[in-house]
């Protein structure tokens, strides 16, 4: 598939709402291969356009995540197709991903699919998750399984769309992983958690010694403690100013 180049900038020739959900998105991919969760162009960042929720923005395929503008994101309709004739047409897998999460979770705006090889380790393990860290305890009521596939048929979609129905942090066993969000930030600071999560529990498990696993009371009582806090928030809203400054300094052709 030929990539295409970018308009020098849809700023403008656009809604001020859509503008704001590109330069959004725009900053995930960055972040994601800022932070080192990125792999090559095989994932997916998706958004619902702020003020038309029945269109979708992805990325070309074949883009490296560092690569990627506000304006060259594709606007597709309900179905995942470009609406822009010019524009080519996103790679089936972001489609059907876009379709099944943002046709059945309408409170979803953005979602991020990875292959980040901390949590595609801890994909391969029958416990999979486990509370050996605070930003286990964070996400543990949000995590949730499904088996992996190479086709994603209409068949495995409907398997999906249950899967997701009350998760929003979805791991692929042996492949990787899907986290939902009502936000950019809230999508990203879930991703980089459960990055952060993982990579501990891998640490942990190597040095050979017997794992002090948090038992599921105490669980409980903290994710309690963190969600009643007025001192933390648990969305990325606290970071995600000093995401897009960091971005500013370093990489401010995102929001081109």
């Amino acid at each position: 598939m030929a990539v295409i180049a970018a308009p020098q900038t849809l700023s403008g020739a656009c809604s001020p709402a859509e503008w704001r959900t590109r330069c959004d998105q725009a900053a995930l991919y960055r972040l994601l291969d800022r932070y080192g969760m990125s792999d090559l162009a095989n994932q997916v960042v998706g958004a619902r356009v702020a003020d038309s929720p029945q269109n979708f923005l992805l990325h070309q395929y074949g883009m490296f995540y560092e690569e990627i503008t506000a304006s060259s994101l594709i606007k597709t309709d309900e179905r995942g197709q470009a609406l822009d004739p010019a524009m080519p047409q996103p790679v089936d897998g972001a489609r059907n991903l876009a379709r099944w999460i943002f046709g059945s979770r309408p409170e979803i705006s953005f979602f991020i699919h990875g292959h980040c090889e901390d949590v595609m380790a801890v994909s391969a393990t029958k416990p999979g998750l486990q509370a050996l860290s605070q930003a286990a305890v964070y996400l543990l009521h949000l995590v949730t399984y499904i088996d992996y596939e190479f086709f994603e048929d209409e068949e495995y979609g409907e398997t999906f769309q249950k899967t997701i129905a009350d998760k929003d942090v979805i791991i692929t066993r042996n492949h990787g992983y899907y986290v939902l969000g009502r936000s950019a930030p809230e999508a990203f600071f879930r991703t980089y958690f459960l990055r952060q999560a993982c990579n501990v529990q891998i640490k942990v498990l190597s040095m050979g010694s017997e794992p002090n696993v948090i038992d599921p009371q105490r669980v409980a009582r903290f994710q309690d403690q963190m969600y009643s806090s007025e001192h933390y928030n648990y969305d990325g809203s606290t970071e995600w100013a000093a995401l897009l400054r960091k971005l500013d300094r370093e990489q401010p052709d995102y929001k081109s």
